[in-house]
């Protein structure tokens, strides 16, 4: 699905709510697409927004299928659980070991972003990365609380600078 022209105002509301329907009730992955951009080779070099969520989860085994073998993954988690981050491990390395089995090249890595919404910090991680895919699970909280609060979900979709597989 395509995202829709934030220059369009007329046509933002009615396609995004389309979307985020889609995504909430396809019972299966769904690809957004930016409106400018070409995206010619995608899931060559992309990048897991993991948060340990179920939704994170299946996202990430349904983009099974576009990750081709030898593809590169960068499992990113943004502000971890836990107080002390430099004496730990790095979460997100078992599904990075997971996806490792399945012949991706994979690296795990986190970031506290306590000055930075999670999803500005999903876009920024993934232009420094090169991603030519986002994978990320969509509406962890309630739609309602996201609407009132904002969230991750919602930003990238507005936001997005490369195809982003939810899942939800």
């Amino acid at each position: 699905m395509g995202q829709p022209d934030p220059d369009a105002p007329e046509s933002i509301g009615l396609m995004t709510e389309a979307v985020e329907e889609l995504v909430l009730d396809a019972g299966g992955p769904v690809l957004i697409v930016p409106y400018a951009g070409e995206f010619k080779d995608v899931g060559r070099r992309a990048m897991v927004a993991w948060n340990g969520s179920r939704e994170a989860a299946r996202a990430t085994r349904d983009a099974l299928g576009i990750l081709r073998n030898g593809a590169e993954v960068v499992v990113m988690q943004i502000n971890p659980p836990g107080r002390d981050h430099a004496h730990r491990d790095v979460p997100g390395v078992d599904i990075a070991h997971h996806l490792a089995r399945h012949g991706l090249k994979t690296e795990a890595a986190h970031v506290v972003a306590e000055d930075m919404q999670v999803g500005d910090m999903i876009l920024s991680r993934a232009a420094d990365a090169g991603a030519d895919l986002i994978v990320m699970g969509a509406y962890g909280h309630t739609r309602l609380r996201e609407l009132v609060l904002g969230g991750a979900t919602r930003h990238v979709l507005r936001h997005m600078t490369v195809p982003v597989l939810m899942s939800h």
